[in-house]
């Protein structure tokens, strides 16, 4: 008997299929193969669950949600489903269902309240601006019958969904490593993984379509970064778009105490995250972020962990003795005291600290730290780098937009905290004068001046 292969999938999507994670992100660039992935993900269950297999998928419009109907007609009618609920739902001959619905705004997902489904799926997870679609839709992702569980979804970078899906599946990520997930809200315990899968990953579309890759060259820089190689650190109105994660982040690797001076700034938070750096610049004016503490609560954006400012002092100061840091710049706001209680500057005070007001001019501030991203030294590095650990600034440094009212500015409803602090960093006399700072460092004053050094001068 001759076989009819009516799809086969390529390497990448291979993979995606195989995954046992959950929560799955597949795609992340044009030409992908992300839609026929979510129409074929969902054929693992059909032949196993037969009629306790159901499942949902979703399309932002209408129109889009015909396209995606279309190819799964190809795929699914050979396979002896036919299409019912007026041409919205297939139906397997075992009894296993798939619906097709668009879902236009995040909100409308509550349609589906009391809903259960063993599949779930998103196709352009990226247009929708919050995640309420899909954390709700895992509420309804159940079976009485015992049967697997999942929940898909594709998406590129760049769309109204950017910030939270980089941070759901992104930021500390590896590819194609399953995490384990407990939701400290409903105590529930998933996991999570993400596929990327590129143009070039796609053969089929590279050898029926060679002009492709050079059709997406076309476009704006951003977008082409976006979509011809997937990259989560780059959107349209973004502030720093020079930032490149292959230049900027780096291996950690030995800061010698006699050329590097090390010091700590500060951007303080309760209820939303507060923000320690760590920092070391030498002679030449090289930066490089070496540590931080951010303060945000697991597996939430912009959310502060409610701790108090001497608790937080004393961990710092912990961590400073080990690396032999006794200075800390930090917003001027926290040396503010409330009725005639001790400021949070005092209690960092108390902890050990030598604590430096930070030169909040935010213009400047802004400008001196795009100078530093796009400057090399003499080497061809960057002369701003962070080590690969300092997982929030890497997250949030990205993401930042200007403020509409003043576009010379970052819009500081955003979780820039971590900005802040490095601001203050780049701004302080550490920075600016190194070399002043070293000769601090070390006593060698020989070929200075020998009055005390302030870093506030």
């Amino acid at each position: 008997m001759n076989k009819i292969i009516l799809w086969e999938p390529q390497p990448k999507q291979a993979r995606a299929l195989e995954s046992a994670a959950f929560e799955l992100l597949y795609g992340g660039a044009a030409g992908g193969g992300k839609s026929v992935f979510l129409l074929a993900d969902f054929l693992y269950g059909v032949n196993r669950w037969g009629e306790d297999w159901s499942g949902i998928l979703f399309r932002k419009t209408y129109n889009e949600l015909e396209e995606l109907i279309k190819r799964a007609k190809q795929l699914y009618l050979p396979l002896g489903a036919r299409l019912t609920d007026k041409g919205r739902m297939f139906v397997f001959p075992n009894g296993s269902a798939l619906k097709f619905r668009y879902l236009e705004h995040d909100g409308d997902v509550e349609h589906y309240q009391g809903h259960q489904y063993t599949w779930v799926g998103f196709d352009e997870l990226g247009n929708y601006a919050t995640d309420y679609a899909w954390r709700y839709m895992i509420s309804r992702t159940r079976s009485p019958a015992g049967a697997d569980c999942y929940i898909r979804g594709t998406a590129n970078p760049g769309g109204k969904g950017h910030a939270w899906i980089k941070t759901r599946f992104i930021d500390d990520f590896v590819p194609g490593k399953v995490y384990k997930h407990l939701d400290p809200d409903t105590g529930l315990s998933t996991t999570r993984c993400f596929i990327p899968s590129t143009l070039d990953d796609n053969l089929i579309l590279m050898n029926q379509d060679p002009a492709y890759a050079a059709r997406l060259k076309q476009m704006p820089g951003h977008l082409y970064r976006a979509l011809r190689f997937g990259d989560w650190d780059v959107f349209a109105g973004q502030v720093f778009d020079e930032w490149r994660r292959e230049r900027h982040v780096v291996k950690p690797f030995a800061l010698d105490p006699g050329s590097w001076k090390k010091f700590y700034s500060f951007d303080w938070g309760f209820a939303k995250p507060f923000s320690l750096g760590k920092w070391a610049v030498n002679a030449e004016g090289r930066m490089v972020r070496y540590g931080e503490w951010y303060g945000c609560a697991r597996d939430e954006m912009d959310t502060g962990l409610r701790m108090g400012a001497e608790e937080v002092a004393g961990k710092c100061w912990a961590m400073a003795i080990q690396e032999g840091v006794s200075e800390m710049v930090a917003d001027p706001a926290i040396w503010n005291r409330i009725d005639a209680g001790p400021s949070v500057a005092d209690k960092f005070k108390a902890a050990g600290f030598r604590m430096i007001q930070a030169n909040n001019d935010r213009l400047n501030g802004l400008a001196m730290m795009h100078q530093r991203m796009i400057t090399d030294g003499e080497d061809g590095f960057p002369m701003l780098l962070v080590f690969d650990h300092c997982h929030a600034f890497i997250r949030t440094i990205p993401t930042l937009t200007p403020d509409e009212h003043h576009p010379e500015d970052v819009d500081s409803s955003l979780e820039d905290h971590a900005y802040d602090e490095a601001r203050y960093a780049i701004m302080s006399k550490f920075a600016r004068n190194p070399v002043s700072a070293l000769r601090r460092q070390n006593g060698a004053w020989e070929f200075g001046s020998r009055e005390k050094w302030d870093p506030l001068a």
